[in-house]
């Protein structure tokens, strides 16, 4: 794999500003990157900007379009796709233009270990995550590779597992599909589409990303309005076409959230496991404890000094 058949393509539209309203561009990235957007009127960005064109546009709407105020994001992811592949690429990284956080975190003889938030080094991880999801793609049968969100617990002994992954994560571009749907649930829906082709989404559990909050303030940029309007029918055609998969509802309850009594939408995704074939699984254990090698902590030696007070 080289870093040439990769490309980073942030998925965008309706957020103008500079690096501080989309916080993915204040990364480092050592690899081709571009903007697929519906709507990049107003930004300030020195990343190169791909406004999806209007035939591909008309084509998205009546032949993929599954809602009348949620089909942006997914037509898209969908173009990015596309792109890639016009382009000659072999993988593509698809990242939601609001991350935050990236990092890798880890358990080791029960004691917890993570990257360093700052530092001239941790400039070049997330370019090592992107080329380590794309070798996991190279080695396996996988179609995505991605990473889990940062409020997840800690894993011990698997760090890659089959999952859903959302936000950050690497695509296979020859065993992809071609189209994103779903609404507002399309990276579930189309880890579904994967499923009916046996082709497994992988995620590296120790990686880890967050994403600027959103719920709760103001901020009607992106698809956040959409969001704010749609309610309890955010879920309601994928409830209809996997409904054995994926339920909805309102609640007041939620994982790492204090909703103060408020009743807000919540889903349930069933998991599912399609199964991985791995080429050479030595191989990425290696590499991945190069990367923990190379991000690891520096902890100074402590010597710990106990004087008993005399009688």
């Amino acid at each position: 794999m080289k870093p040439s058949e990769i490309l980073i393509a942030e998925i965008s539209g309706k957020r103008p500003g500079d690096k501080s309203a989309r916080p993915t561009e204040r990364y480092t990235w050592n690899l081709d990157k571009v903007i697929i957007s519906n709507n990049s009127e107003g930004y300030e960005t020195d990343w190169p900007i791909v406004n999806v064109p209007q035939d591909y546009v008309d084509w998205y709407k009546s032949k993929a379009k599954t809602s009348d105020n949620a089909w942006y994001a997914p037509m898209n992811r969908s173009y990015a796709i596309k792109y890639a592949r016009e382009h000659g690429y072999k993988y593509l990284i698809q990242l939601d233009d609001n991350i935050n956080t990236i990092m890798i975190r880890y358990r080791k003889d029960d004691a917890e270990y993570a990257t360093l938030p700052d530092g001239e080094l941790k400039k070049q991880l997330p370019t090592d995550v992107a080329m380590y999801l794309c070798e996991v793609l190279e080695e396996t049968n996988a179609g995505i590779c991605g990473m889990s969100v940062r409020s997840a617990s800690t894993p011990n002994d698997d760090f890659i597992r089959e999952r859903y992954v959302y936000s950050f994560f690497a695509m296979k571009l020859e065993a992809c599909k071609d189209f994103y749907q779903g609404d507002f649930e399309d990276d579930i829906e189309y880890r579904l589409k994967l499923k009916q082709k046996k082709i497994p989404m992988l995620c590296v559990c120790p990686f880890l990303h967050g994403k600027t909050a959103q719920e709760g303030t103001k901020d009607l940029t992106g698809n956040r309005k959409a969001y704010q309007e749609v309610g309890i029918k955010r879920g309601e055609h994928m409830s209809i076409l996997y409904g054995d998969y994926y339920q909805a509802g309102i609640s007041d309850r939620g994982a790492g959230l204090e909703r103060k009594n408020q009743e807000k939408f919540r889903y349930k995704v069933k998991s599912f496991k399609v199964g991985t074939m791995v080429h050479d699984w030595e191989k990425l254990k290696r590499d991945f404890s190069k990367l923990l090698a190379k991000y690891a902590p520096i902890r100074p030696t402590k010597i710990v000094v106990k004087v008993d007070k005399p009688n």
